[in-house]
């Protein structure tokens, strides 16, 4: 599997990053940080061609997918940031048809239909992955815990059996020890597939991150923990919200 990004400018009529160059053409984990505003998201659905790049391309395997989540949705899985309002939280639907649903999508994107029995057990398996109690199997998705519900987001995701996942916030409203859990799904996830994820707390991944993304105030680079994690390099980003204590670098929360 290939994912190549070609001198990529994203934004909204005002560029916010220019000339994104990555290539990554093996089972790997990127993850994604930078201050509020900086432009993750917005990369996130531009690889998934819910959003146009101001200039540029993105490509799976030297198919085009630039602003065509059909052909995207060919090889990419994403996951959305937790979003719940009170039209959402009416909704009628379980855990389980939450997951059938988005796998059945994914499936039809790629052109192909699947059996119940496969999509069951896709759906069973994704659900067991992110080890949700099947006692929640058959709960309203809006009821659950936050954690909860963002198990659920990612068994969504995992369902689809795509070969590129895209997290966006996926610690999102989870608990401290629901966090630990989740950091073991990427160990073993991105063991067969590209994941690329975006993380408000850094070392949450840190383990398991193979390449940092490091973008902010027009800039990014991208390379090992060991050469961006440096307070030179997240200085450029951060500015004076770098704090240095020993050998410990922190980042003001209200601009991580």
């Amino acid at each position: 599997m290939l994912l190549e990004v070609v001198n990529v400018t994203i934004g909204y009529g005002k560029p916010l990053i220019e000339g994104i160059n990555i290539r990554l053409e093996k089972p790997l984990l990127l993850q994604i940080i930078g201050p509020n505003g900086a432009g993750k998201t917005t990369f996130l659905k531009t690889l998934s061609g819910l959003a146009k790049p101001l200039k540029g391309h993105v490509l799976v395997n030297n198919i085009d997918i630039t602003a065509n989540p059909e052909a995207a949705g060919r090889f990419i899985a994403l996951l959305p940031q937790l979003t719940t309002n009170k039209q959402m939280s009416v909704l009628p639907i379980s855990v389980w048809e939450f997951v059938e649903i988005g796998a059945r999508l994914c499936y039809r994107k790629r052109g192909r239909e699947v059996s119940k029995e496969e999509l069951r057990n896709s759906v069973r398996e994704a659900l067991k992955y992110v080890e949700l109690d099947p006692s929640t199997w058959s709960k309203n998705v809006w009821r659950l815990s936050g954690g909860q519900r963002q198990r659920t987001l990612i068994a969504r995701v995992i369902a689809c059996n795509a070969p590129i996942l895209l997290l966006d916030e996926p610690f999102s409203s989870v608990d401290p020890e629901g966090k630990i859990d989740i950091t073991h799904l990427f160990r073993e996830l991105k063991k067969e597939k590209i994941v690329i994820a975006t993380c408000h707390d850094p070392e949450m991944l840190i383990e398991q991150t193979d390449l940092i993304m490091l973008m902010g105030r027009g800039y990014y680079t991208i390379g090992k923990p060991s050469e961006i994690m440096k307070s030179d390099t997240l200085r450029r980003i951060y500015g004076e919200s770098i704090i240095e204590f020993a050998n410990h670098i922190h980042i003001c929360d209200y601009h991580a």
